[in-house]
């Protein structure tokens, strides 16, 4: 048996090693790693959850340098003492220096181990990071034994750099959290759930929400999250007098539920972008998603029918885009219901079949047929 082999096709795995970072901070990846931690163990299977963000000694945390040191030399240890116990270590890979600090010890540790490695990419800026480091990063997608990506979009990126193949297993969504209310009427109540950085673009959304008061008096935006644009734009609305603008700062997942239920419209006006699940999520509870056409978005939206999508960094599209949700209730009704059947494409009933196949878990137990896989 080669190194990143294991048990033969069909056999289940005694235990699963989880290696992604643990909320907080709530980050997409560590919201999506702790699900899936939590669906496994209702499902009987044997889980360990690897923290790449693992605590260190207090006294260290006044030295970044030496903090950064101290956890790449530990984290080869700790990966050795976890992989030993388990058959599947299931690694959520990101780009820059996670990658390098926490993705690259853990596929070589599996690899040396005789592990089944499968390696979870989801970065949003795939395509300038192998641009950059593709002659360092190519190595880990090869000794991996399989690689999956959340959309079509990223397997593409993933497959035309390394010539790998790439099983598309998408997020996952917790419906339960997310009920779905059918609005009647879709009122000015905009609302955005992402980081304030630069990569996401919040200060197109103030501007489309100043065309969207000129016209709704009464409109309001809340701004959950943040980041280190926050400042810049609290001063950008204050500069152009927007009113009813709340910035609500960071928004524990387990109260984004009821934000979103407040609101009637879901704005996302990001530059760079993969798997959205702040997107999904929003769709799952009857929003209707006014987005720009960033990266993977369109592989899951599609414009006019379960969403409205405009060029990146067209503020003014954005503006006029919201304005035609608010305009046309027949539109938004027609792309709200269909984009709750899109999100329910993405519970766990749906998603647990193509991962049990790149476990090789027998299929039966997910009652599923063939993985979808771009090939290399």
């Amino acid at each position: 048996m080669s190194p990143g082999e294991t048990n033969r096709a069909g056999d289940l795995p005694q235990r699963v090693l989880l290696v992604a970072p643990s909320p907080p901070p709530y980050g997409g990846m560590a919201l999506q790693a702790r699900l899936l931690e939590r669906l496994l163990r209702g499902d009987g299977i044997l889980v360990d959850f690897f923290p790449s963000n693992f605590p260190l000694p207090r006294w260290l945390q006044a030295v970044p340098g030496l903090r950064t040191l101290l956890r790449f030399a530990l984290i080869w240890i700790r990966l050795y003492q976890a992989a030993r116990k388990v058959s599947i270590i299931h690694v959520f890979a990101a780009s820059w220096w996670y990658f390098f600090l926490t993705v690259w010890p853990a596929v070589l540790v599996g690899w040396l181990c005789r592990k089944r490695v499968i390696l979870n990419y989801r970065g949003g800026e795939a395509a300038r990071f192998f641009q950059a480091y593709g002659w360092f990063v190519a190595p880990v997608f090869r000794m991996a034994g399989v690689v999956t990506a959340p959309s079509n979009f990223l397997a593409e990126v993933i497959t035309r750099r390394f010539a790998v193949p790439v099983a598309i297993v998408p997020n996952i969504l917790d419906l339960t959290a997310f009920p779905y209310r059918e609005r009647r009427r879709f009122e000015p109540k905009l609302l955005v759930t992402r980081h304030l950085e630069k990569m996401y673009d919040v200060e197109s959304v103030l501007k489309a929400f100043r065309m969207v008061q000129a016209k709704y008096p009464e409109a309001s935006l809340w701004i959950a999250g943040s980041g280190g644009e926050e400042s810049r734009l609290r001063r950008l609305t204050a500069e152009w007098n927007l009113q009813n603008v709340r910035f609500l700062g960071h928004v524990a997942h387990a109260d984004m539920p009821a934000l979103c239920d407040q609101c009637d419209v879901l704005v996302n006006a990001s530059l760079v972008d993969n798997f959205p699940g702040a997107l999904l999520e929003a769709s799952a509870a009857g929003l209707a998603v006014v987005s720009t056409g960033a990266g993977g978005i369109p592989f899951i939206y599609r414009n006019g029918q379960d969403a409205v999508l405009v060029e990146p960094g067209d503020w003014q599209s954005l503006g006029l885009a919201v304005q035609k949700v608010l305009e046309q209730p027949f539109l938004a009704t027609n792309i709200t219901r269909a984009a709750a059947a899109l999100a329910r494409s993405c519970e766990w009933k749906e998603i647990r079949k193509h991962l049990y196949a790149v476990y090789n878990f027998p299929l039966e137990k997910a009652g599923m047929g063939k993985v979808k896989c771009i090939a290399g």
